[in-house]
């Protein structure tokens, strides 16, 4: 397995922003139960290598192939942990600021992403993905001063590493086409 790569502060942030919005999405918290679950596990340490339980085995792909046949379709495990990752001590600012524009605008950002994302509705997106684009577009469309190209490549990146084999292209897909149609292409040097 490849080692993992590390992420900047504001690859991070967008991390951690959009583990808040999955624990909101997941559980239905409050936003600020939400993120201060999240300040809290920052302040004591995320465990980066979680122990399995102990009532489920080691089983060998060879042995789940075995089971389930040859063409089986199965994806193999990855701890999304790294040594790598400098934590902060808290949730970052820009995360704050990228998840307050997704509440803010919910409704708006929501409406958007089911209109841009031709067949699949919010519902049926992957938790991940979702919340990606919500955050995606909430920086695409409110925080000019970023670049649409690094914005969409954050994004992407982020879909690869944490989401479905599919999801660095659904999410490409998606927020290029958002900013083809409205025109976003060049706006942080447009001043």
């Amino acid at each position: 397995m490849d080692k993992p790569k590390s992420l900047s502060r504001r690859t991070l942030a967008r991390m951690l922003a959009c583990d808040i919005l999955y624990q909101i999405d997941l559980s239905g918290d409050d936003p600020q139960k939400a993120i201060a679950e999240l300040n809290r596990m920052l302040r004591e340490g995320i465990d980066e290598e979680p122990a399995p339980p102990q009532e489920i085995p080691d089983i060998s792909l060879e042995h789940v192939k075995l089971l389930l046949g040859n063409s089986a379709d199965i994806e193999e495990l990855v701890s999304f942990g790294s040594a790598s990752l400098e934590y902060p001590e808290s949730v970052p600012d820009f995360s704050l600021e990228l998840v307050e524009i997704f509440l803010e605008k919910r409704e708006e950002i929501d409406g958007l992403i089911a209109s841009y994302a031709d067949r699949w509705s919010l519902e049926r997106m992957p938790m991940i993905d979702r919340n990606l684009l919500r955050l995606g577009f909430g920086e695409l469309l409110y925080r000019r001063d970023i670049p649409a190209n690094v914005t969409i490549n954050e994004y992407l990146e982020l879909a690869k590493t944490f989401s479905t084999e599919d999801s660095g292209k659904f999410i490409n897909g998606v927020l290029g086409k958002l900013v083809r149609d409205k025109g976003l292409h060049g706006r942080a040097q447009d001043g």
